[in-house]
């Protein structure tokens, strides 16, 4: 009996073992916890959204609007163990949903950070991302809030808006994107594209720079 034969192959299997546990584990993270989010997940698919705004391992990335954590933990297995996300909500007992979701799945990349409705409260300097979700359109002062997150972002960093059309389909007007530009002009960024990809499921997608910041083509 070739017993050497034995143990290779029984450390392949166990490999392979390990590798399934692994991926049922990060299926569970990523798995929606509502029928709701499964819906909004239907509507606004995970890993497009992030391909599309160009999330990328070993980024910093703060959501502001991050409620219970639906995006949260799609972004921080997306930025990885280099990377890091701040879960940013004037919601505390989402956060604390939000906070216990990701401890019991082991996203120790995840910071939870309770902001005002008129400041993010996020740390200065350290991000490569702002990612706001089905949540632009609730904040209360949209100019302020995004005023005063313009100084956590890197000088190369960039907001990323993927937020509900108009129902009547209107481009003008409450709600629309190009309220949506004027509105982040006043607090301080130019537009750099908008990106029609899920404009069938009702839903915009902006990218904004810092005004003054060097837009590539």
């Amino acid at each position: 009996m070739d017993w050497k034969a034995i143990g290779i192959l029984l450390l392949m299997v166990m490999d392979v073992g390990f590798a399934g546990i692994h991926a049922q584990g990060q299926q569970g993270i990523l798995e929606p916890e509502t029928a709701n989010e499964a819906r909004l997940n239907r509507l606004q698919p995970p890993d497009q959204v992030m391909d599309a705004v160009g999330v990328r391992p070993s980024m910093v990335v703060a959501e502001i609007g991050a409620g219970q954590g639906r995006y949260v933990v799609q972004l921080a297995v997306r930025v990885g163990e280099n990377g890091k996300v701040y879960a940013e909500d004037i919601d505390e007992e989402a956060l604390r949903h939000c906070k216990n979701r990701c401890a019991r799945w082991g996203l120790d990349n995840v910071e939870t950070i309770v902001g005002s409705v008129d400041d993010p409260k996020l740390p200065a300097g350290e991000l490569d991302m702002i990612f706001i979700i089905s949540s632009y359109g609730h904040f209360s002062d949209p100019v302020a809030l995004m005023r005063n997150a313009r100084p956590a972002l890197k000088p190369d960093g960039f907001v990323a808006i993927v937020e509900w059309l108009p129902r009547d389909g209107r481009l003008t007007g409450e709600g629309s994107p190009e309220e949506v530009e004027v509105q982040m002009k006043a607090a301080g960024y130019r537009l750099e594209r908008t990106d029609p990809l899920l404009k069938a499921n009702r839903i915009m997608i902006y990218i904004f720079r810092l005004e003054g910041q060097e837009i590539y083509p």
